[in-house]
């Protein structure tokens, strides 16, 4: 019985070390902005990246997309609701390569309300093919913070 109790102890240690060291973070990004979403989006993901990479450490990121933040994740913005908006025609071709390169580099995961997509009309098949768009806003906050991510507000 000794035996039995050690093991498990040596497990739930083991298990608490290991879930101690993964970082998890969600960013509820529901900014319009191009500044904010420039400087935020793709500043402060690299720099969070970069200073776990630094301690020998990860970070999972997930970006829940709501709000005024659809815009930035659309491919094929000429034929969306935000065709007629030139500041985001221009910046388009721009935040193309960066946002696949959080997903592709960094590993950052996308997830876009799918009830904010119905209200403005945005088809699932015009975003980006790393933008998962399935679920409310809702579900995906109370899923990620459930699984231990922490709750970052880009607003």
């Amino acid at each position: 019985m000794k035996f039995i109790i050690s093991v498990m102890l040596y497990f739930l240690i083991g298990s608490s070390a290991v879930s101690a060291d993964n970082h998890k973070a969600v960013f509820d990004l529901t900014s319009g902005e191009n500044n904010v979403v420039e400087k935020s989006l793709f500043g402060i993901i690299k720099n969070i990246k970069s200073y776990y990479k630094s301690k020998q450490k990860d970070i999972d990121v997930a970006v829940v997309i709501s709000g005024d933040s659809y815009q930035y994740f659309i491919k094929d913005i000429k034929n969306s609701p935000y065709k007629d908006e030139p500041d985001i025609v221009a910046l388009q071709p721009k935040l193309e390569p960066k946002l696949r390169e959080l997903h592709d580099k960094l590993k950052v995961k996308f997830y876009m309300c799918s009830y904010g997509m119905q209200s403005r009309d945005i088809p699932e098949e015009s975003l980006y093919d790393f933008v998962e768009a399935d679920k409310t806003k809702s579900i995906y906050l109370i899923e990620l913070q459930n699984d231990g991510y922490a709750y970052m507000p880009i607003h």
